[in-house]
């Protein structure tokens, strides 16, 4: 028996490991690739719920100067781009402040801005509040 016939079986079993290492390097490339876009969606779609709940208190703060009390309806529709599909609930309450011979009104502000469901993949939820004097 000469020494070529002895290593042709070799040159396949260097083949196939070859192959299966890289198919698992290329597996992990995937698998790391999806988290990471995954993740940047998710960091996205918090900013955007954090931007949501930032016009809400911006509208809620308007009213609340224009009108010298609380907003009577406590939804607010965004309607900026990507912001649409959040609902945003505003919440509001007021106390009357003395300071010497001055009595005014502070409202508190809370407004939580929400997107999907709960334990879904797209869940998201921000809440902000801001204390405002009409005086």
């Amino acid at each position: 028996m000469n020494a070529g016939a002895r290593s042709r079986g070799f040159s396949l079993v260097s083949a196939v490991f070859l192959l299966v290492v890289v198919s698992l390097v290329a597996a992990y490339a995937l698998s790391i690739g999806s988290t990471q876009r995954a993740g940047t969606t998710l960091a996205l779609v918090g900013k955007r719920a954090d931007l949501a709940a930032r016009a809400g208190l911006e509208w809620g703060i308007g009213r609340v100067l224009q009108d010298s009390a609380c907003p009577a309806s406590t939804a607010f529709s965004p309607t900026g781009l990507g912001l649409s599909q959040f609902s945003v609930a505003v919440s509001c309450s007021s106390v009357s402040v003395t300071e010497g011979a001055i009595t005014y009104p502070v409202y508190t502000l809370s407004v939580t801005a929400t997107l999907g469901s709960e334990g879904s993949e797209d869940f998201a939820r921000r809440t902000v509040s801001a204390q405002v004097s009409g005086v």
